[in-house]
């Protein structure tokens, strides 16, 4: 199951005109990176949960491709992450037999998920997490591991203590059938109604696996994971139109774009309707949905969107 539901208040403005999995990259969407994860660890389904702008989520589907039978579970109300896990099993959509992998839709993972299958079938975990040697723990949450490789402690961001080795929650852990069937249902997060239990009875376990991982959890983010996918280069929509007098580099000119006379687009996504004016200068910016600059107007590390 990958988790898509969340409104995403980081990523605003930008997630006020799509959810952070459907944001764009290159040919697919963020989501993309989630499900083919997902797919690639031998999942029999794969279902996947909206709520806040459910239909441009789901529409975001439409461009990737995974041979895999993908179901929506859509949510009336925003259930949190362990109540939307909760309706996909009430609904049935979860199965009957076996463990679900869970994977954050709004991140962008390459990891051999090896390992974490191997500990759930060796311990008697309720969940496990996979995890990652920290990356910044002054920026997210550090795990701490016992030598049986049980999570003895979550702690918040901060420096290390004298001794620790933290890991770092990258957003994919796997929930044993058990933990599955007494999950309860109505709203409800991860944390409170699996993480905790789990761990007060010393069953929530974590393996280090290999690979990579990157948030994409705010306007910044999604600009620098943009650029690493570009490497240089410009890629523009089909239906996307440029004059051929404006100067376009290192960009990425989305579905509906417009570039007007003379202007300059840098290290920037232009995408979903966006025009960029004559003489416009676009530098370091997201511009996403049907906005317009004015003309000549300068625009630099800036995120601007507008629903459509």
């Amino acid at each position: 199951m990958v988790l898509a539901a969340g409104r995403g208040e980081r990523m605003r403005p930008l997630s006020d005109v799509l959810p952070k999995p459907a944001l764009p990259l290159i040919e697919q969407p963020v989501i993309a990176s989630g499900l083919k994860l997902a797919a690639s660890a031998g999942a029999e389904r794969i279902v996947l949960n909206t709520w806040h702008l459910a239909d441009e989520m789901e529409a975001a589907l439409a461009d990737v491709e995974i041979g895999h039978e993908t179901v929506i579970s859509r949510e009336e109300e925003l259930m949190g992450t362990a109540g939307g896990i909760a309706l996909a099993r009430d609904r049935g959509l979860l199965g009957e037999r076996g463990e679900i992998l869970l994977v954050n839709g709004d991140g962008l993972l390459n990891l051999d998920l090896q390992p974490l299958f191997e500990r759930m079938r060796k311990s008697d975990d309720l969940v496990t997490l996979a995890l990652l040697p920290h990356l910044d723990p002054l920026r997210w949450s550090r795990v701490q591991l016992d030598e049986s490789g049980a999570v003895s402690r979550i702690a918040r961001p901060g420096a290390p203590e004298t001794g620790e080795a933290p890991f770092l929650y990258p957003g994919v852990m796997l929930l044993s059938r058990t933990a599955l069937n007494v999950l309860p249902n109505g709203r409800g997060e991860i944390p409170e109604r699996l993480w905790r239990p789990a761990l007060a009875g010393k069953r929530l376990g974590g393996v280090v696996v290999s690979g990579h991982w990157r948030e994409v959890g705010t306007p910044a983010d999604y600009l620098e994971a943009a650029l690493g996918r570009l490497d240089g280069r410009t890629v523009i929509h089909p239906n996307a139109v440029i004059d051929r007098s404006a100067t376009v580099e290192s960009a990425l000119i989305g579905r509906d774009a417009r570039i007007g006379p003379g202007a300059v687009v840098d290290e920037s996504v232009v995408t979903w309707g966006a025009r960029v004016a004559r003489q416009s200068r676009i530098r370091r910016s997201v511009l996403l949905g049907p906005i317009e600059t004015t003309p000549g107007e300068i625009i630099a590390n800036e995120f601007r969107a507008g629903r459509r």
